[in-house]
């Protein structure tokens, strides 16, 4: 084939494929109604069993995003003197779409909270505009990540099977010297969240590893934007943590664009033979 004809049969490729594909719009969660799971490193969590995350799980049911955490810890999180309202729980849930760290972030995060016992300033619900602070001072807690893996607490999968798996992965992503932002600190309430019941956390398989309490909620996948997105957790006192990235796929109107694409470059390949030939 000609250059020329190379060049003219791209610039038709790019017209009728790549720009559909491309689209930020046309991208949903890889997500799907099976439970996709993040496993958190085992013995992590400082201070004990109580502390150590052991997973986070999600999926799609019709417009609902579904949550799944596992750990020793229950929702309401545990009794302990040394917190400011006697009560160490969970901090708030992070989905970060914007492709930057978690600090570069700040303002753009969506943020759910969940627990209605924990020190968030905000009311349970989910949120936009968020952005974090860290409650970790008032839970007898790490004032930094570099302090928590100082303390010997580095491990594989140290945030999780997915998206955060290594020390450095997550000093990239939040910063180590700075505090453990772990709740909402302001954002716009636009949605609320609905606790999951047993029956629907029936299914849900952590391994061997699994600790003694489940807890799940849902809401409304069309509160967040589609793409690419990094999601986290923390305790609030920051003696554990634990991700789950999903990536963007293309929808099916999108995948049809891409079909139609390739029957452009087939007709055009077909149509330059012809040239070729009868020159």
């Amino acid at each position: 084939m000609k250059r020329s004809g190379l060049a003219a049969l791209m610039g038709g490729i790019a017209a009728v494929c790549l720009v559909p594909v491309m689209s930020q719009e046309a991208h949903a969660f890889s997500l799907s109604s099976d439970w996709s799971y993040s496993n958190d490193a085992l013995g992590d969590g400082s201070g004990g069993s109580t502390y150590d995350i052991r997973g986070i799980a999600m999926r799609l049911v019709g417009d609902e995003l579904h949550v799944a955490l596992n750990s020793n810890l229950a929702i309401t999180g545990t009794s302990h003197s040394s917190a400011a309202d006697g009560n160490i729980g969970w901090g708030d849930l992070f989905f970060n779409f914007t492709g930057k760290s978690f600090n570069e972030a700040q303002g753009s995060l969506f943020g759910v909270r969940f627990a209605g016992t924990n020190d968030s300033a905000v009311a349970v619900g989910v949120y936009s505009d968020v952005r974090a602070t860290s409650v970790t001072s008032s839970n007898y807690g790490y004032s930094s990540l570099n302090q928590y893996y100082n303390a010997g607490f580095d491990r594989a999968n140290t945030m999780g099977s997915e998206g955060l798996t290594t020390q450095l992965d997550v000093l990239n992503y939040f910063g180590g010297s700075g505090p453990i932002n772990n709740t909402i600190g302001s954002g716009n309430r636009i949605g609320d969240v609905t606790m999951l019941s047993a029956s629907l956390l029936s299914g849900l398989n952590f391994g061997s590893n699994a600790g003694s309490q489940t807890f799940g909620f849902s809401i409304n996948r069309n509160l967040l934007p589609s793409g690419s997105f990094l999601s986290n957790v923390f305790l609030e006192c920051g003696n554990d943590g634990v991700a789950i990235q999903s990536e963007a796929v293309p929808e099916p109107a999108t995948m049809a664009g891409a079909v139609l694409g390739l029957a452009g470059l087939a007709a055009a390949k077909r149509k330059q033979r012809r040239k070729e030939a009868a020159s």
